[in-house]
C-alpha cells in the first residue's frame, strides 16, 4: 500500500507490473507467484467465425483475497484496491456491490508515459 499526493490510500490486488501515478508515485508490482495465485480465470466460447466471447469468474483464492482487502476498507485501512478489469466485472457479475467496496480498476491518464490517475479510477 502506498499513499498518494492527495491522500489517498492505494493498494495492487495482483498486478505484476507497478503503477507510475500522475503525481510520481509507484505503486509497485506484486510477486510473480501473487500474479498467479490471483489470477481471474478466463472462459472463451468461440464462434465458428473466430469471434470470442470472454466470461470471468473467481477462484478461491481470489475470494479469500477480496474477504481480506474488504474487511480492510470495512476498518478505513485503505481506500482502493486496483484490480484488473475482468475481475471488476467478475465482482460486479456476482453481484458484489462495488461503490461499497475499494475494488477498482485504473484510469490511465497519459497513454503515452502510461501514468495512471490520482483522482479518478473505474468501476
Amino acid at each position: 500500500m502506498i499513499i498518494l499526493s492527495n491522500g489517498k490510500r492505494v493498494a495492487n490486488f495482483s498486478s505484476p507490473h507497478p503503477f507510475e501515478f500522475t503525481d510520481g508515485s509507484i505503486l509497485e508490482a506484486v510477486s510473480n507467484e501473487k500474479a498467479e495465485n490471483l489470477k481471474i480465470t478466463f472462459h472463451e466460447s468461440v464462434d465458428t467465425n473466430g469471434d470470442v466471447r470472454l466470461s470471468f469468474s473467481l477462484s478461491v483464492d481470489v475470494i479469500k483475497e477480496v474477504a481480506i482487502w474488504q474487511q480492510m476498507w470495512n476498518n478505513n485501512s485503505i481506500d482502493v484496491v486496483f484490480c484488473p478489469l475482468p475481475m471488476i466485472t467478475a465482482l460486479r457479475e456476482s453481484g458484489y456491490d462495488l461503490k461499497f467496496s475499494p475494488f477498482r480498476s485504473i484510469r490511465v491518464e497519459d497513454r503515452i508515459k502510461k501514468l495512471v490517475s490520482i483522482e479518478k479510477q473505474c468501476i
